[in-house]
């Protein structure tokens, strides 16, 4: 079985299809007799053709009416429904009659069928049978029934005969042939699923089912080792080069520190500051340490309290608006620096923030970050999320510096669709400002049902 799974798609068919072909063949041979049993159409109609010509040989040499009686009697036996017809009487209703030379021809002509007619009789029903009146002599002549042979055991057993070598395995090679080949690629989706939000790129596909499947795994797997050793080296060669300006920086920040003119010194500090700050945020959005950090159970009420106390103690206005307790699966650390991000980003362009906590009935959370700044035009809401992105470059760089290139966005972007799969949205905000949303999904484990909003301001 496992040498059959690991052959090529192509393979796997062909042995399917003739391993069916041959079942098929030896349950169709045995079930057949059983099927037809004695119920034969052809020869049942050869046979009352024989019994039919029989009876009217026997009755042809009789000599008296005693003889002929027991011959109607012995055809009765036989299940040949016959009469004697006297040619003084009328023939209404009598088909042309026809000599005792011609009668199994006729019968047979008479009983000829095809499977749409024995179709057209299953479905309405069958009509009076059909007589033969066959000549004797001068004076008599014998009234045949035909026998009315019914239809469902002909087109039943020719159904189910049909159904048995066609259509069972057709369904049956189609539906092994299509497992065979889905269940490996459903295996692929689940692991390009499950590295996609745990961020592990090692090794993701097992190479298993058809050669052609496993030749794609071990494609994939190289192409991600390949990946994560270009992110590795990437992310190695900027920390080098981020600890390698930190040296000549700290020495500017030293020299410019014993400067005599203050206002060149202000100055300068203020570069230096700027420069530091945009190091750390290109380092932070090339290096991701979200995906590393393993999810678990903390009060989302309380984390993001603190970060508004945070901010408030640094003489921000932030306020949070939510329940007073609710618990919720999710990265702490990537979700705080997210929402650190957002807020940051807001004070820099707006003298309140408001972060606000809703429950959603799916057991989700609903976190909006709103602030009363200029807000952004749609134009600048499609690129503000793209990382090295400037709104405005006339605007000043506040007091915590900040470079200017739009990378707070794009880090708590990522942090909420590819760490915690949810997604994060710019709205505008009455009657000015901007709103940043993010709608994390239920995690499985905690059920929906937290404690009212009540409103609370730090």
């Amino acid at each position: 079985m496992r040498n059959f799974r690991r052959a090529s798609i192509q393979s796997q068919i062909l042995i399917l299809a003739t391993f069916l072909v041959v079942l098929v063949s030896v349950v169709a041979t045995a079930m057949e007799p059983y099927i037809y049993g004695r119920h034969d159409r052809g020869f049942q109609n050869g046979l009352f053709a024989a019994r039919a010509e029989m009876v009217a040989e026997q009755f042809a040499q009789t000599s008296s009416e005693q003889d002929e009686v027991a011959v109607l009697k012995r055809a009765a036996a036989l299940g040949v429904e016959v009469e004697k017809l006297s040619l003084d009487r009328p023939l209404a209703g009598k088909r042309q009659m026809v000599s005792p030379r011609e009668l199994v021809a006729r019968i047979n002509t008479m009983l000829a069928d095809n499977i749409f007619a024995a179709f057209h009789r299953f479905a309405i029903g069958q009509s009076h049978p059909d007589v033969l009146t066959v000549g004797i002599d001068d004076k008599r002549a014998l009234v045949f029934q035909l026998p009315v042979f019914p239809s469902y055991v002909w087109f039943v057993p020719a159904a189910a005969s049909g159904f048995l070598k066609i259509v069972i395995p057709l369904v049956l090679l189609a539906y092994f042939s299509s497992w065979l080949i889905t269940e490996p690629l459903r295996h692929f989706a689940a692991a390009a699923k499950r590295a996609s939000m745990e961020g592990s790129w090692e090794q993701p596909f097992e190479p298993d089912g058809a050669s052609e499947i496993r030749s794609l795994a071990e494609s994939l797997n190289v192409m991600s080792n390949r990946i994560r050793s270009m992110a590795e080296d990437r992310t190695r060669m900027l920390s080098g080069v981020g600890h390698d300006l930190r040296t000549p920086l700290t020495r500017l920040r030293m020299r410019a520190e014993r400067s005599g003119e203050p206002e060149l010194r202000s100055l300068m500090l203020a570069d230096i500051a700027t420069l530091s700050f945009m190091i750390d945020e290109c380092l932070a959005f090339f290096k991701d340490a979200s995906t590393a950090e393993a999810d678990r159970k903390v009060d989302i009420s309380s984390l993001l309290q603190t970060i508004a106390t945070d901010f408030s103690d640094m003489g921000i206005d932030v306020s949070f608006t939510g329940p007073r307790r609710l618990a919720f699966i999710c990265k702490p650390q990537a979700l705080t620096r997210a929402i650190t991000n957002l807020v940051d980003n807001a004070s820099r362009y707006a003298k309140q923030v408001e972060i606000d906590l809703q429950e959603s009935d799916d057991g989700g959370i609903k976190i909006s970050v709103g602030d009363n700044g200029p807000g952004l035009t749609d134009e600048a809401k499609a690129k503000v999320l793209e990382p090295f992105f400037k709104v405005d470059k006339s605007r000043q760089i506040g007091a915590k510096g900040g470079s200017g290139l739009g990378l707070g966005l794009p880090i708590a972007k990522g942090i909420v669709t590819k760490a915690h799969n949810g997604q994060l949205t710019l709205l505008d905000r009455k009657p000015t400002g901007l709103v940043v949303v993010i709608d994390l999904p239920a995690p499985q484990g905690i059920q929906p049902g937290g404690s009212p909003s009540i409103p609370s301001s730090h």
